[in-house]
């Protein structure tokens, strides 16, 4: 079989496969012997169906049996000998399958870039440096101490922000009434951020059994794209106000929090262990971080459309499993999964990038995945199962694909340790508020 290689494009390939017309008439005899041993037609003995019947009956399944055969052959050996990696499974087409007809076989492929990663060592890095204060866990004992409060009715004074209000209220675009914009006695809270700008803002200072008019407009990128950048007006009606009354921070609120001896101590202690816990984390992923934003910027180079697209459709498969889990209906919310895709192109093209980036500096380097780790982490996965974690595991460990993801990622830590430790690190002391809004604050 004669094999040809094309160059289409910087990634794509497309691969043709041609059997000359006598080695099709074979191909086709011994597959045609093959059926006709084993078919059986009305009014033939078993094996004496005559091959003209065969061939008019059975032409194109064999056609297709023939091709599936010399791809399955042909294909891994070209791939072997032109030392090509395809991206994914090919396009395949051929031509007509006929006697004394050459038979053609064309597989479309993108191919991996070959990456020659640079300026991944020596690089210079901030590592912030977080000392949680008694003022960080004040602030946690006070998200508690609200959590576990308690809201009650007032009548002495209008609604001030914090406060909740217990309110019907219809929305109208130009004097229309809009669908899903009516409720009753429902509760809000002002300052939550939960309506759109300016809603809440409005109903500060109103008082139980009032009625006025909220004035707002859409925003543009709101998610019905019917009520889009559109004036509206709402019509509410306050039924009641309520404020938020406070418990004492003593033993029983401890108890409530999930510490069940020790009191407030063992709870302030409790709280700056976890904050600890958590700013160390950022930390690491500021760090690494860090050196992602560092290889991109070193290592600019095209990546084949198709790797990129399906790393956009991974985003937005991992996207809708999140909403689901939070019992949000996509589908609802006016965006097209081809709108959303367009959203993550440039997300996906750094994180294709940075994948092979990671993967070349691993071959380069001869770092190779750490199987205890891989150990390590299975274990950590499964052990949120509880009572199924040995099912769970026993399931991971036949999922080649599963397992394969699990090495991949295990390597990719290590990868960006190997480069931090190659690196020059500063320290940069952070509070705990600017290390979880993005910044540092220099001497906090």
């Amino acid at each position: 079989m004669e094999v040809t290689i094309e160059e289409k494009a910087t990634f794509d390939r497309e691969i043709k496969f041609v059997l000359p017309a006598a080695e099709v008439d074979r191909h086709l005899d011994q597959e045609l012997s093959r059926l006709a041993s084993t078919v059986r037609l009305p009014g033939f003995r078993p094996g004496k169906v005559p091959r003209k019947i065969l061939e008019a009956r059975f032409g194109e399944h064999v056609a297709s049996t023939i091709a599936e055969q010399l791809f399955r052959e042909h294909f891994p050996k070209a791939l072997e000998e032109h030392q090509l990696n395809p991206v994914e499974y090919p396009e395949v087409s051929r031509s007509e399958f006929g006697r004394g007809k050459d038979f053609t076989l064309s597989a479309l492929i993108q191919i991996f870039p070959k990456v020659e990663p640079t300026g991944y060592t020596g690089l210079s890095l901030t590592q912030l440096k977080v000392e949680i204060t008694e003022a960080d866990v004040n602030k946690v004992l006070e998200e508690i101490r609200r959590s576990h409060g308690r809201f009650d009715v007032v009548a002495d004074r209008p609604a001030a922000k914090e406060d909740q209000v217990v309110l019907d209220f219809e929305g109208f675009v130009d004097g229309v009434a809009f669908e899903g914009g009516k409720a009753e006695k429902y509760t809000l809270e002002l300052g939550s951020g939960r309506f759109i700008p300016g809603f809440e803002d409005q109903l500060i200072s109103a008082k139980g059994g009032d009625a006025l008019e909220v004035k707002v407009t859409f925003p543009s990128d709101y998610g019905n794209k019917d009520l889009a950048g559109k004036d509206s007006v709402f019509k509410c009606r306050i039924h009641e106000v309520r404020t938020r009354f406070l418990p004492e921070l003593d033993e029983e609120l401890a108890k409530k929090a999930g510490v069940t001896e020790g009191g407030v101590d063992k709870l302030r202690e409790v709280i700056r262990n976890r904050l600890e816990d958590d700013a160390r984390v950022q930390v690491e992923k500021k760090l690494e971080k860090g050196v992602n934003d560092a290889l991109l910027q070193a290592n600019v180079f095209e990546i084949p459309s198709r790797l990129e697209l399906r790393e956009r459709r991974n985003m937005l498969a991992q996207m809708k499993q999140e909403y689901q889990a939070r019992g949000i209906d996509m589908s609802k919310m006016g965006a097209s999964d081809d709108h959303l895709l367009k959203l993550f192109e440039p997300a996906a093209g750094n994180q294709v990038r940075l994948d092979l980036l990671l993967s070349s500096i691993a071959t380069k380097e001869n770092i190779v995945v750490d199987k205890t780790r891989v150990e390590e982490r299975l274990n950590e996965m499964t052990l949120a199962f509880g009572d199924r974690a040995g099912e769970v595991l026993r399931m991971v460990l036949k999922n080649e694909d599963k397992m394969a993801g699990l090495r991949h990622s295990v390597l990719q830590e290590m990868v960006v340790e190997w480069i931090i430790k190659n690196s020059t690190i500063t320290e940069q002391p952070c509070s705990l508020d600017a290390l979880i809004g993005g910044g540092s604050e220099e001497g906090k």
